[in-house]
């Protein structure tokens, strides 16, 4: 049996090394590959934030495989029905080296109806903000939001970007839990054959 310290340097032809940097780099366990029901959210988000997406080269597509680029904003989004932690990594990783906020969608793993939750990892110039468990709300004039059910900011979808805000977008819990059910209420009226996941 081979150990690796520290001290020791890893050794491109070694197979064990290898396999160790595989795993760091892309973590303990790998994303599923992207189901219709993963595609379509993502297309969903970038629908909601009036942007064109491609598919993102850089290192998005080694730890976050299948994830969208919103070309407009500049903001990497991937869809899972992996429940947290998992890919809280991933997501941190991927924005940090490509400067672009990070939205990973999470929906039920049963096939329910889902309500979409996100969890946000977004760069500036002091570091790393995550932003987790926030749901899809969306305002009686149609704009769309993520929002927290505990305490933290708001973050607006808008086509230039994520805006941050301390100023929720709803009045009280009622409000908020008002706002969202018409996200799924959207989120469902935009998909051929309802919630067929």
């Amino acid at each position: 049996m081979q150990f690796t310290t520290i001290s020791d340097s890893p050794d491109s032809t070694d197979e064990f090394g290898a396999t160790m940097l595989a795993t760091i780099v892309r973590g303990s366990v790998q994303l599923p590959a992207v189901t219709q029901a993963d595609s379509k959210a993502m297309h969903h988000l970038a629908a909601l934030m009036h942007s064109t997406v491609s598919r993102d080269p850089g290192l998005a597509t080694t730890l976050l495989p299948g994830s969208l680029f919103l070309k407009t904003p500049g903001v990497v989004v991937c869809a899972t029905a992996a429940q947290t932690p998992l890919f809280l990594g991933e997501i941190e990783a991927v924005a940090i080296a490509s400067g672009h906020p990070v939205i990973l969608l999470r929906r039920a793993a049963d096939g329910s109806p889902p309500d979409l939750t996100a969890d946000i990892a977004l760069p500036d110039r002091t570091g790393l903000n995550r932003f987790f468990d926030y749901w899809l709300f969306r305002g009686l004039a149609g704009d769309s939001w993520l929002v927290s059910l505990g305490s933290g900011p708001s973050i607006h979808l808008m086509q230039h970007g994520l805006f941050l805000t301390e100023h929720a977008p709803y009045a009280d819990d009622w409000d908020r839990t008002a706002g969202i059910d018409r996200a799924n209420a959207h989120l469902a009226a935009h998909r051929i054959g309802g919630w067929s996941w």
